[in-house]
């Protein structure tokens, strides 16, 4: 039986990539800046108390590359002399919030420490002091806070006599894992759009009716991840949420593209510039995977100030690419696909529709072409820029004398210049030419934005197109409305 989970990062947004480490009583191979972020460990031959294992799984201490292990070994008890406690300190720029702090100590061998001390500062005034005993090598220090930017941590024992204190990861807040069972409604909505005339962004809305009895701190842009038997489905951020009773909390989350929206861009002027670099750079903080066959592109014209949202669509526009978030923790950057993936009947549901638009007539693109000028009526940075449009079109040869007129014309693609401005005709017509859209429910079996997908229809025969939308409903078995377009 398949089964779906929801995990939810109840974490400071941001905290790990502002984070400042310094932890002087930790030893020369290891690095301690990596902590915010996990490192993979494997057990390592020490000479530490039978820590010497024979199994063939242990590998030489200068092999592997720890985050944290102190200089010093704990004594007969497991605990550290006095003054040589390991101390990790924790300085931020920014201030954050969190329901407490996670660690995951040595999990090669399960060694943890087993007391420990954590200071919570805003600024110099010390806003809480609490002592914790980890009983397992992952261990919650719950203790919720507000507004710090500074953590001291002090190790006061561990586990196990005449060892030395290892920590793999730091997590400023904790992750929660919640089955169906929890959720007392939950669905996505992915979609793309093919040619990026617009950057649309997938939407999660799900209702939290929680076991424990907790006060959770959902923050703005916290990640939630869903899965369904290992797969992942998508990446959400937190945009809003309300609590309905004590254990009751309807969320609201987008994923990295919604997050882009609300993230400002200045403008820009482009000369021949890397559409791979650009989009890179306007993507960040978030990370891009490009498909092997997505080639690059010198791009040359404005990006007008507004989002880094928009900003993107322009940039893949004009250089003929897609985008999604569906399946992947990136955004993928990719051309959709033209190799069909069959869809059994036995995956589909009674129901499947063919809707067919107008037959479009003619596309026409507008190009552009900016030049520095006084009297110019664009504005990037403090500059004005003349602006000389020139239109490019495809007309459709198969029009008929019974045929309405059916004009799709683009004009503000700022990065479409005169160099490209036909191909980019051409490929906007190719798009309008497939008319179909294929609507079909399916049960879930790891399709992804973009795939091209044959599905039958209830009339006997199938339809093939590129899937532009999934309307999820989240349970054990995931099933999903799709719509896909097509000849």
């Amino acid at each position: 039986m398949s089964k779906t989970t929801l995990l939810y990062k109840d974490i400071a947004p941001g905290a790990d990539t502002d984070a400042a480490v310094s932890a002087p009583s930790s030893q020369g191979f290891t690095d301690p800046t990596q902590l915010p972020f996990g490192t993979s460990e494997a057990p390592a031959l020490t000479c530490e108390l039978n820590q010497w294992g024979l199994d063939g799984t242990f590998i030489l201490a200068e092999e592997i590359e720890p985050a944290f292990w102190s200089t010093e070994m704990s004594g007969a008890d497991g605990s550290f002399a006095s003054g040589q406690e390991p101390v990790i300190t924790i300085v931020f720029d920014e201030q954050y919030s969190s329901v407490g702090i996670s660690f995951r100590f040595d999990t090669p061998t399960g060694g943890f420490c087993s007391a420990l001390n954590i200071k919570w500062y805003q600024q110099d005034v010390l806003r809480e002091d609490a002592d914790f005993t980890p009983d397992a090598v992952e261990y919650f220090c719950q203790k919720k806070v507000t507004s710090y930017d500074k953590l001291v941590i002090t190790i006061k024992k561990t586990n196990l006599p005449y060892r030395y204190a290892k920590i793999d990861h730091i997590i400023f807040g904790l992750h929660r894992s919640f089955g169906m069972s929890e959720l007392r409604s939950a669905s996505a909505v992915n979609e793309m759009n093919l040619i990026s005339t617009e950057l649309p962004s997938s939407t999660l809305n799900w209702t939290l009716d929680s076991r424990e009895d907790v006060d959770f701190m959902f923050q703005l842009k916290q990640p939630v991840e869903i899965s369904n038997d290992d797969r992942l489905i998508g990446v959400y951020y937190v945009s809003s949420y309300s609590r309905k009773s004590r254990r009751i909390y309807p969320i609201t989350c987008c994923d990295a593209i919604g997050v882009l929206g609300d993230i400002p861009f200045g403008g820009g002027v482009y000369t021949a510039a890397s559409a791979k670099a650009l989009v890179v750079e306007l993507a960040s903080p978030f990370e891009v995977e490009f498909d092997a066959d997505v080639q690059d592109m010198q791009l040359t014209g404005i990006i007008k100030s507004g989002t880094r949202r928009s900003a993107l669509q322009q940039v893949l526009f004009a250089w003929g690419e897609c985008a999604s978030t569906d399946g992947r923790a990136s955004i993928r950057i990719f051309t959709p696909g033209v190799e069909p993936k069959v869809i059994s009947a036995n995956q589909t549901f009674l129901g499947t529709t063919v809707n067919t638009d107008a037959i479009v007539t003619q596309v026409q693109v507008v190009a552009h072409t900016y030049t520095a000028s006084t009297n110019g009526t664009v504005t990037i940075n403090g500059t004005k820029y003349e602006d000389t449009e020139e239109i490019f079109s495809v007309s459709n040869p198969d029009v008929t004398a019974t045929d309405k007129q059916n004009i799709k014309k683009i004009s503000d693609a700022t990065l479409v210049s005169p160099a490209i401005a036909q191909a980019v005709a051409q490929r906007v017509y190719e798009y309008y030419s497939r008319r179909n859209t294929n609507k079909a429910k399916i049960v879930y079996n790891g399709e992804k934005l973009g795939d091209c997908l044959t599905i039958p229809n209830s009339w006997g025969s199938a339809n093939t197109g590129n899937l532009a939308k999934m309307e999820i409903k989240l349970s054990n078995t995931v099933v999903y409305s799709s719509e896909s377009k097509g000849v």
